[in-house]
């Protein structure tokens, strides 16, 4: 009788390996607007000539709504500065409970090598995009836990200070270089932080997202996951309990391959519908 209730109650503690469902959760979101952004970008930038030219009100209003998107400052650039904070903020977070963080960051480096070739053939090379960052940041996490011997809470103090550091920077001296880009091309010393940290005259990628800030936020995330997530166990356990938060969390899970994959996808789905019901036997990109 005794061994019965023992196996039943370990039945009903949560298993040490169960996933934390309100960072799946938020993970999924945060990934969805970005499909959604990217949705409503390529309608703007690339299919925009070709299905106003159809001359079809309904299409050309879908354009018109897709550009007042891309182009409103509230809905868009607000919206995407506060979804990638929490990303990168996830992104930390997930550095105290990965098993091995030297592997995610070198598997992060590598699709962002991947897709940074891959654009390169397509014209708008992505030099230093969102994975690159965070392959980056991933790894400078482990070099810090490395040196701190693995000391939980002396990471998380120095991913503490280290990410404050990195924004408070951000807002100081490299201000004030973002508005003299030419200091970049006469100062050697400080080109490579120019080039891939905050954005030297002339450097261009097709998705950007600079050391400074952002790696200041998922450090800062790295710290709050020790300090939040000691034990490894959803804060919200009740919340949770009915699964309704599934459907975004699956995404959330995969979100590393939805990054590296959504925008061919998005294209191709775009192109077909173009080529079935908006421009017939024309895929507008091809």
């Amino acid at each position: 009788m005794k061994s019965a209730l023992l196996k039943r109650s370990n039945r009903l503690e949560p298993k040490s390996s169960q996933r934390i469902w309100e960072l799946d959760f938020l993970r999924g979101v945060c990934v969805l607007l970005m499909v959604f952004d990217h949705f409503m970008y390529d309608i703007a930038d690339l299919f925009n000539k070709a299905w106003i030219a159809t001359g079809k009100e309904s299409v050309i209003q879908i354009v018109y709504l897709a550009q007042e998107y891309i182009n409103s400052s509230l809905l868009r650039s607000t919206t995407q500065h506060i979804v990638v904070w929490i990303f990168a903020l996830l992104c930390g977070i997930s550095c105290s409970f990965s098993r091995s963080n030297l592997k995610r960051g070198v598997q992060a480096c590598i699709i962002a090598g991947i897709i940074t070739i891959v654009s390169y053939y397509m014209g708008a090379a992505i030099k230093f995009g969102i994975l690159h960052m965070f392959a980056f940041s991933i790894l400078l996490w482990w070099l810090i836990d490395t040196v701190c011997c693995h000391k939980k809470m002396i990471t998380a103090g120095v991913c503490m200070f280290v990410g404050i550091m990195i924004i408070t920077m951000n807002e100081g001296f490299m201000a004030t270089y973002q508005e003299n880009m030419q200091a970049f091309a006469t100062d050697n010393k400080l080109y490579f932080i120019g080039n891939f940290m905050i954005g030297a005259r002339g450097f261009y990628s097709g998705d950007y997202y600079p050391i400074f800030p952002t790696t200041g936020y998922m450090m800062i995330g790295a710290a709050l996951g020790v300090l939040i997530y000691p034990k490894k166990k959803s804060l919200l356990p009740y919340l949770g309990k009915y699964d309704w938060y599934k459907p975004f969390a699956f995404w959330g899970k995969i979100a590393i391959w939805v990054y590296a994959l959504h925008q061919v996808v998005v294209v191709v789905l775009l192109a077909i519908i173009s080529f079935i019901f908006i421009t017939p036997g024309n895929f507008v990109v091809i």
